[in-house]
């Protein structure tokens, strides 16, 4: 009888392990602009009852990491890694859970407008054919209205011809307007973010300083107008907020030192603005 449950048991180890590291990932958004980074939280809980150490591992030149994902396209098709990343070691006490943010841009190729769908798997440490795998999570990534495109050198450099983009998405619940610099070369972008909310009724303005900065200016909400500089690289350097005087349209103005200012506005400070209000009150007019 002992000779029969031997063999039983041992097939068995596996599965009996499987309630013992839950695994969930959190996509950040449903929707996401094209080129935009797509992030999600992975949360690992450990129910084991003991302590465990997480440890990717090398078989020659080639890396195993105890973290690892897999995506499909709106089609079902399983997707190519452009790498294989290792994750650093983790431990986890038991009974705890430990979360990842994870930039899932930096492991596929999500630039393509469409639906995706990404899970994680775990292996556990000590069971190399044992793995966790987590939900599925999913997003869509679309395309914005492009509504400026400036070219501009940066000579000298790795990317030395490049773009700066203005880009307006919504991504079904309200509309947001994006910074973005190109490698004209390479077609990627070197950067894609988010600015802030919009409002569309009043057309953004845009210019380049005497640095090749580049410099937005839009309406956040009724009142208040963004004033966003963002650098050669795609790194917003300074945000202003400006008050219009008189429903007039701010503007930008241009000087010999090749300064870019905003003039037909006054200058705006949310932190004081909310500071004066009733505490009764929402009085931040801070866009979001």
């Amino acid at each position: 009888m002992k000779s029969l449950l031997l063999p039983l048991l041992i097939a068995l180890m596996p599965s009996l392990g499987l309630g013992q590291v839950g695994v969930d990932i959190k996509i950040d958004r449903s929707q996401y602009l094209s080129h935009e980074p797509v992030t999600a939280v992975v949360t690992i809980t450990n129910r084991s009852g003991r302590e465990l150490s997480f440890v990717s591992k090398a078989e020659g030149t080639i890396a195993h990491s105890w973290l690892d994902f897999s995506m499909r396209d709106a089609g079902g098709r399983g997707m190519q890694k452009l790498n294989h990343k290792v994750f650093q070691r983790a431990v986890i006490p038991a009974g705890r859970s430990m979360a990842r943010r994870v930039n899932l841009s930096s492991l596929f190729n999500v630039t393509r407008v469409s639906n995706y769908a990404v899970t994680a798997h775990v292996s556990q440490p000590g069971f190399d054919d044992v793995t966790y795998t987590s939900n599925s999570g999913h997003f869509t990534v679309g395309g914005g209205n492009n509504i400026y495109k400036q070219p501009f050198g940066v000579p000298k450099s790795r990317s030395p011809k490049r773009e700066y983009n203005v880009i307006t998405f919504n991504d079904g619940r309200r509309t947001s307007i994006y910074a973005q610099v190109m490698d004209l070369q390479t077609g990627f972008a070197l950067s894609t973010f988010r600015l802030s909310e919009y409002l569309s009724f009043v057309e953004p303005a845009m210019a380049l300083d005497g640095k090749n900065q580049l410099h937005v200016l839009y309406l956040a909400n009724p009142e208040i107008f963004v004033h966003g500089t963002v650098s050669q690289d795609g790194a917003l350097t300074g945000t202003k907020y400006f008050k219009r005087v008189g429903g007039r349209k701010p503007r930008f103005v241009s000087f010999a030192d090749g300064k870019v200012a905003v003039a037909g506005a006054v200058p705006y400070d949310p932190k004081k603005e909310a500071a004066k209000a009733p505490t009764a009150r929402r009085a931040s007019e801070r866009p979001k």
